[in-house]
């Protein structure tokens, strides 16, 4: 059991960074109290059953915002369709998160020279001096980039047919738009998973070993198959 508990919270982990970097700039809700949903497998929407999960969702943000719950739910579409590339609103999420751990690290670095050496003459050191100006600039400009004027993309990818989409106009139509007072939020990301993707690089086992629940209301086929296949 330890071991699976440990590959649960290292790939966790890893979705946590992953959900750092697309919500960016709307990062108001704790990590610590978020859970990640799922649901894979081919494009078949109603089949699949992404139908009534898409219900259910609603029904969900619905119920936690009016308890005013704050546990947040962040659910998956792993299901391929056509695009014919990443967004740039997806992508510079993970960039701007990539920016923003080496602005950390980087003072993180300095701070912890000064603090040692502070300590070494016997001295504890003034914080309000310990962080000079170019520090202070440096965690300035970092906070600029992750200013945000727009919601988090549903979707990582550009869609071929983004009108026409099943998925994508039934979150139009339950109002699933990733708004700050969504208590649930979607993520579409339409292709399998895979470890050499540039912007969610896990592969579907790890994935789910990550996640805390996976949905398949398969319409025709029996329990297991759809996880199993994948």
């Amino acid at each position: 059991m330890h071991e699976f508990q440990n590959l649960h919270s290292t790939n966790k982990t890893r979705i946590q960074e992953f959900v750092r970097g697309h919500f960016y700039g709307h990062l108001d809700f704790s990590l610590d109290k978020t859970l990640f949903f799922f649901i894979a497998g081919r494009y078949e929407f109603s089949n699949k059953g992404a139908d009534i999960f898409l219900e259910s969702l609603s029904r969900l943000n619905y119920l936690l915002r009016v308890h005013r719950n704050d546990m947040t739910v962040v659910v998956f579409f792993i299901m391929p369709a056509k695009t014919n590339n990443f967004n740039v609103e997806s992508l510079k999420g993970q960039a701007v998160r990539k920016q923003l751990w080496d602005t950390a690290h980087a003072v993180k670095e300095k701070f912890g020279k000064k603090l040692y050496e502070s300590l070494l003459t016997g001295q504890i050191p003034d914080m309000n001096t310990i962080l000079d100006r170019d520090d202070l600039t440096i965690m300035k400009r970092a906070i600029y980039a992750t200013q945000r004027h727009s919601l988090p993309p549903v979707t990582t990818h550009n869609m071929l047919d983004d009108s026409a989409d099943p998925i994508l106009f039934n979150v139009r139509r339950i109002g699933l738009f990733n708004a700050r007072n969504d208590r649930v939020k979607i993520i579409f990301h339409p292709e399998f998973l895979s470890s050499t993707s540039p912007l969610l690089p896990m592969d579907y086992e790890d994935f789910v070993r990550g996640c805390n629940l996976g949905v398949f209301p398969s319409y025709y086929e029996p329990w297991g198959y759809t996880p199993g296949k994948l």
